[in-house]
Order: structure tokens, then C-alpha cells, then sequence
């Protein structure tokens, strides 16, 4: 189980990091790029769900 919550906390550090740097001035040629890669991870979305659930449910 502790691996499954490593693996859940560098998604989430990632994510944090791709909203720090968009959010910053002056970077529009990374921001543009950041987007495409942050559209495409967002895709993926819908098989993380489940894995949450799953965080969850083991818990309880």
C-alpha cells in the first residue's frame, strides 16, 4: 500500500510543479508546451479515478 500512495504523491508533486510553472511570467514558450503535455495527461484522467477509489476504499 505504501507504494501506491508513493506513486499517488509524484503525480501530485508533478501536477504542482506543471501549475507552478505555468502560472509564472515570461515563460510563454514553455507554457505552450506545458499545456500540450498537461492536456495530455489530462486525458488519462479517467484511470485515475479508479485508483483513488481504491486508495479509499482500502483504508476503510
Amino acid at each position: 500500500m505504501a507504494l501506491e500512495w508513493v506513486v499517488l504523491g509524484y503525480a501530485a508533486a508533478a501536477e504542482a510543479i506543471m501549475i507552478l510553472l505555468l502560472t509564472l511570467a515570461g515563460l510563454d514558450s514553455l507554457r505552450k508546451g506545458l499545456i500540450a503535455v498537461t492536456t495530455s495527461l489530462l486525458k488519462s484522467f479517467p484511470s485515475v479515478v479508479p485508483f483513488c477509489l481504491f486508495l479509499l476504499a482500502d483504508i476503510y
